[in-house]
């Protein structure tokens, strides 16, 4: 379940993202090779390619080459990527929602084992050849997978929980015998979600869980897991003080021990443990730390007293690279150990660990994984041999490295003897991004992407070709944003520290550089025809410049300037955009922040000095928080077509004329996943039901929706794009692709569209108000449904005197002014400025097509108004705690009556004393305000003795809201009238 309050999916329409997909094979446009996928079904948004790489998964990459292919494989962000580095084809596997956090690869390179950290976390068992997902274990521990190994005979897994997270408070220590046993405790896979745990999985069975498990008694996570090859009931653990040897059988419980070792007994420091192996033909294991030594454990004869003669204990420590940390340590099976280290060398060593041979000048980075293409039984390869001699050759199969910088490096054994350095570093096969990615934007006019990360680096890549077009290093400084000018020709960085620069498109030169805030640049907007630059800084700042004359002199050459500065908002900005001005009209710039107020800007005016605020501002919220905002690009008619959208974090979207500053449509948005912070349109000039939205929220969701915006739950789509935050979405220029980055995920996800299933569900699912309906609670054949025709029709009723006997024509209409009487009795009470904002909404919906008012509304507007407007939650006592917490100004405490009393009458949309002695009366039969209030009122008391709202009944809400898309409990619940009286 992704983060929507309440925990669940919501809405009606298609999320994917928990279920294993078949590979898709992503392929080089170059080659004219069609992009397959073994879905039947088409898709809204198909992931097309993904850049980047999980750089940090120690043996993260595998090498899949033999002898007829070149395929490697490695996880970026959520997603499994078999990539073959000669002809650049992708095929990705895709169904984990979290990062994953653990690979392994059988020894004959058939199956692909994939684990992800974080909740709802999945293990996937994957066919190589096929890319299909072969056997998937749901929650295979409370909090992931942090590490696996699969044995040398394919049957076995063994994984390592993924250690409690520090925001968990419950996390306790797992008891453990006297014996070395691990005590079970129950819970989901034999374990709890207290303290980390072993499990080894039979995988090609019918069993869904681990057919042993145990708790790893210790405080020092541990973070390496391997089976002994030659004895797969033997398992070793590590983590950066300790080192466990495992036993293990089907249906016993585990074995243990851990040997101890101290700085006293070798008189040395011992550094942080990384990775332990077996060595073949012996009883000897070897840990590998981050001073550079090896610590060989062994069985010993010699009695210490704190271990047994058959458990092994350290018996000496090999000074391999002072002061250079040993990330990797595997066994090849040519007789030898190999080293990566974090000076970027890769090293062979004998069993005895006496230096073969060394790949030192690689110079890719910090070694993080080593992986070897399988031979044949012909290759003819040196033989398990103990050293290497002046007459005999080094030999070993090609091997791929990768490395912290996010770079793979393909080396053949044969460069060991090359003489030059440079001949030496191997052969570039994949390039990741090195650093978090939070900028990214297309190229208005051609098939470029620009991405920038926080190491420092732009780059533009041609997103056809899939090759590097330019690149450009920015030292000192941390690009955060990126935008294009609509005519291409300059591309604007806004950095961490309130710098600006724009740069020419075609190479990067710097035009000119701004820096008028010290706050890193959030949001950047050019003006429709290129001429102005608008910056939104975290400060709350917002920077114009312009491209003119200066000083307005048409002698002196054009350049860009500094033209205003303002701070109109007292929260942060979360919206910026310009205007599409009419001809002959002046440009405008608008500002929507978190302080709940959209700001216009005269832009004309700025520039003689000074950034104008048109007044007055327009308050587009009351509770709810905005999110973002956008020009909207629904033209819907003549002389109808200024306007601004507007979304906020109660999933609403709401159209404002800039005209007279009215809201002309409150819908219900997309509801997957978290508020929608980020739209673009996907077409540059479609207009009407052609068009339509690429949306994203803060984290994981990316989707479409159709135009016009209406609520209609058909009408959008939504996917899981990245494991988390979802920085920056960008559409090429030709509303083919879609570009995300996901930050600190480290990938850029390239995705086809195709709007038509989103069009054809929209078909598919009814006209009408049917798609509206079925959001009601009970749907067309409920309870509250009917009564909703009983009230409308009252309303006819009583709009024409209920206190006649003439007799009377119902033409299926009410008029506007019933619209709160309605909605209150259906359980939704609007304050005045909701009030308004739906009688503009019925008043102008046709005056786009007829040029005059609606005074009157049928039964099937009223449904759509309500289920646009009504709250997607309902109310609680805890909503009622913090409302009075930000009445007190979240001082300790109850409120006083008396202060409680003057802020209802005299703040906000004030209500009398007469009011509130109605609503009293209604609510508890009592209209004395001294006897239903005491001296200090306390928000829990209030909301269950006056409003009598209960906690159980919230909970229940809530949960029906999250699992009916918004189908709310508010219907009928007439105790909180008093929240709106003014309503009445």
């Amino acid at each position: 379940r992704i983060g929507v309050p309440g925990g669940g999916l919501v809405g009606p329409g298609p999320l994917w993202g928990r279920t294993p997909q078949p590979a898709m094979e992503s392929v080089d446009p170059s080659k004219m090779m069609p992009n397959s996928t073994s879905s039947s079904e088409p898709q809204a948004l198909t992931l097309h390619w993904t850049l980047g790489i999980n750089k940090d998964v120690v043996a993260g990459v595998h090498n899949l080459s033999d002898a007829e292919s070149s395929d490697m494989f490695y996880a970026a962000a959520h997603t499994g990527v078999i990539f073959d580095y000669n002809t650049g084809v992708q095929r990705l596997l895709q169904g984990h929602v979290n990062p994953i956090s653990a690979t392994a690869v059988s020894k004959d390179k058939k199956w692909i084992v994939t684990a992800d950290t974080g909740p709802d976390s999945m293990m996937v068992v994957w066919e190589r050849e096929s890319g299909t997902p072969v056997k998937t274990f749901f929650n295979p521990h409370p909090y992931g997978v942090h590490a696996l190994d699969i044995a040398p005979k394919l049957q076995y897994l063994v994984t390592l929980a993924a250690p409690t997270p520090s925001s968990d408070p419950n996390a306790s220590q797992p008891e453990m015998s006297r014996e070395g046993k691990s005590i079970q405790k129950d819970g989901e896979h034999g374990e709890t979600a207290d303290y980390q745990s072993i499990s080894v999985w039979d995988w090609p069975s019918d069993h869904d869980g681990p057919i042993c498990t145990a708790a790893v008694g210790t405080n020092d996570v541990q973070t390496c897991v391997l089976f002994n090859a030659w004895d797969t009931h033997e398992i070793a653990t590590n983590g950066k003080r300790r080192v466990f040897f495992w036993t293990w059988d089907v249906e016993q419980p585990f074995q243990f021990y851990s040997p101890a070792l101290a700085p006293r007994d070798f008189k040395q420091r011992i550094g942080d443990y990384t990775q332990t192996i077996f060595l073949p033909d012996s009883t000897q294991a070897a840990t590998g730390t981050i001073d550079g030594d090896v610590v060989i454990w062994d069985l010993s004869l010699i009695v210490d007293g704190l271990s047994r003669p058959d458990e092994r204990r350290a018996v000496k420590i090999i000074k391999l690279c002072p002061d250079i940390s040993l990330n990797v340590l595997q066994v090849h099976e040519k007789a030898r150990v190999v080293i990566g280290t974090a000076d970027g060398a890769v090293r062979f060593y004998d069993y005895q660990f006496r230096v073969q041979a060394w790949f030192e000048d690689l110079l890719a980075g910090s070694v993080k994984s080593i992986s070897f293409e399988r031979h044949g039984e012909e290759d003819d390869f040196d033989p398990g041999i103990s050293s290497v001699g002046v007459e005999d050759d080094f030999k070993c199969p090609n091997f791929l490295v990768s490395t912290g910088s996010a770079l793979v490096v393909l080396v053949e054994s044969k460069l060991f003897y090359e003489l030059s350095p440079e001949n030496r570093r191997g052969r570039l096969v994949l390039q990741g991004l090195d650093s978090p990615v939070h900028g990214l934007c297309c190229h208005p006019q051609l098939p470029l992407v620009a991405v920038c990360g926080y190491s420092g680096f732009l780059h533009m890549w041609n997103y056809n070709t899939r090759s590097l077009h330019l690149v450009k290093i920015f030292e000192k400084l941390v690009p955060h944003i990126l935008q294009f000018s609509p005519d291409g020709k300059l591309l604007a960085v806004g950095f961490t520290n309130g710098h600006c620069k724009l740069l020419k498109s075609t190479d990067l030169s710097e035009v000119v550089s701004f820096r008028d805030s010290r706050d890193c640049v959030t949001h950047i907007a050019f003006s429709s025809d290129s001429s102005h630059l608008a910056l939104a800084h975290a400060d709350r700042s917002l920077c114009l410049y312009r491209y003119a004359h200066r000083p307005n002199d048409k002698n002196f050459p054009m350049e860009w300037m500094y033209s205003a500065k303002h701070k109109s908002h007292w929260r942060p900005i979360v919206g910026l955009c310009f205007a599409v001005p009419e001809p002959g009209k002046q440009q405008r710039l608008f500002s929507v922040g978190e302080d709940r107020r959209l700001v216009e800007y005269s832009v004309k005016s700025s520039e003689f000095g000074g950034l104008q605020v048109v007044s007055p501002d327009t308050v587009v919220e009351q509770e709810a928080r905005p999110t973002g905002c956008m020009w909207y690009p629904y033209c819907g008619g003549k002389g109808d077509n200024q306007k601004v959208l507007t979304m906020n974090d109660e999933y609403k979207f709401k159209i404002w004329n800039t005209v007279n500053r009215s809201c002309r449509k409150t819908a219900l948005a997309p509801t997957y996943g978290g508020p929608i912070t980020r739209m673009t349109p996907v077409y540059a000039e479609a207009d009407g039901e052609e068009q339509f939205m690429l949306y994203a929220t803060h984290e994981k969701v990316l989707g479409l929706v159709q135009l016009p915006l209406d609520g209609n739950p058909n009408k959008c789509m939504g996917l899981i794009a990245h494991p988390g935050q979802i920085a920056s979405i960008s559409v090429d220029y030709q509303g083919q692709y879609a570009f995300t980055c996901g930050g600190s995920d480290l990938t850029v996800n390239q995705w086809l569209i195709d709007p038509q299933p989103v069009a054809n569900a929209s078909v598919m699912g009814g006209g009408g108000i049917e798609p509206f309906v079925k959001l009601l609670d009970g749907g067309e054949d409920g309870a509250f449904f009917c009564d909703m025709k009983d009230y409308f029709y009252y309303s006819q009723i009583r709009s024409q005197d209920e206190n006649t006997t003439k007799a009377r024509v119902l033409d299926g209409m009410i008029p506007v002014e019933e619209i709160p009487h309605l909605m209150c009795a259906l359980g939704y009470f609007p304050t005045q400025l909701e009030i308004t904002n739906m009688t503009n909404e019925v008043k102008y919906s046709k005056f786009a097509e007829t040029s005059e008012y609606v005074d009157r509304i049928g039964f099937d507007d009223l449904v759509k108004l309500y289920v646009n407007h009504r709250p997607v939650f309902a109310v609680g006592p805890e909503q009622i705690k913090q409302a009075f917490d930000a009445l007190k100004r979240h001082e300790p405490g109850p409120l006083s009556r008396e202060a409680f009393l003057n802020l209802l009458t005299s703040h906000g949309e004030k209500t009398s004393l007469e009011e509130l002695e109605r609503c009293f009366e209604a609510l508890v039969g009592d209209s004395a305000i001294n006897r239903v209030l005491d001296e200090e009122v306390e928000a829990f008391d209030f909301a269950h003795n006056v409003l009598g709202l209960a906690e159980a009944e919230a909970d229940e809400s809530q949960e029906a809201n999250v699992a009916q898309a918004e189908c709310s409990e508010w219907a009928g619940n007439t105790t909180l009238a008093f929240s709106t009286v003014a309503a009445q």
